[in-house]
């Protein structure tokens, strides 16, 4: 490298590396900013829970996605598109119980969620759960764990593949655990969202836009996505609900 090119090279290096602490900053900003919306996801997903005569029941479970976490409002996360979705297809109200909790792995659903399940005589049930338990994953102990949660669902569950995680290096572990998720849904006879596919249409750039400030949770136009993933499978399964 000529002498003139050094200065080139350690202006853009400092550049690139201020760029990074710029942006860790704004994710960090960004986490606390959505940390704080969730009590109020958690109310408003209370109010759609309240029975209406006539009226259809929605039930989700998962983790901070199925509450909205990232869209600007908790309708506009992936629950709310579909609860809208389910209502236009069948000129009802719906209902929704969001069983959800913020930070859930497979085991929270266990423990949590899947009792609050008694009772209820559902028309839909969606989840979406895995997402938190990719950071330590085990393959042994994800399967077991998801095959107990398939145990204890209702047929007819629609369940979802982890998302493509594409601003995250953790896409070998996603592809793996997608696979179990597969496979057990299967032997359940649960149709799965192709969430994965949905979620890495157009690479990395467009995984940013679909992204909410955090890098992790999905912005409007990534929940929008959540919902597509969901959506076939959820008007298939209206389409053969009797009234």
């Amino acid at each position: 490298m000529s002498g003139r090119g050094w200065p080139v090279a350690v202006v853009a290096i400092g550049a690139a590396v201020g760029g990074a602490v710029l942006l860790e900053r704004r994710r960090r900003r960004w986490v606390t900013v959505l940390t704080n919306r969730i009590p109020a996801h958690h109310v408003h997903w209370r109010g759609r829970g309240k029975a209406q005569p006539g009226s259809l029941l929605y039930v989700a479970l998962g983790d901070s996605a199925a509450l909205g976490i990232g869209a600007s409002a908790p309708e506009a996360g992936y629950v709310g598109i579909l609860a809208e979705a389910i209502a236009e297809r069948t000129g009802r109200q719906v209902r929704v119980r969001n069983l959800s909790i913020d930070g859930a792995t497979l085991g929270v659903v266990i423990r949590d969620e899947l009792h609050r399940l008694d009772g209820l005589e559902p028309d839909i049930v969606t989840l979406g759960i895995g997402a938190n338990d990719i950071w330590a994953f085990d393959p042994v102990r994800f399967r077991e764990e998801y095959t107990r949660i398939c145990d204890r669902l209702p047929p007819g569950t629609l369940v979802s593949e982890l998302p493509s995680f594409s601003v995250l290096p953790v896409a070998r572990r996603a592809r793996q655990a997608n696979r179990i998720i597969r496979e057990v849904a299967a032997e359940h006879g649960f149709w799965v969202a192709p969430l994965y596919s949905v979620t890495g249409v157009g690479g990395f750039l467009d995984a940013l836009r679909g992204a909410a400030g955090d890098l992790f949770h999905p912005n409007d136009r990534g929940h929008r996505r959540w919902a597509d993933a969901f959506l076939p499978g959820v008007l298939a399964r209206l389409d053969r609900t009797p009234g």
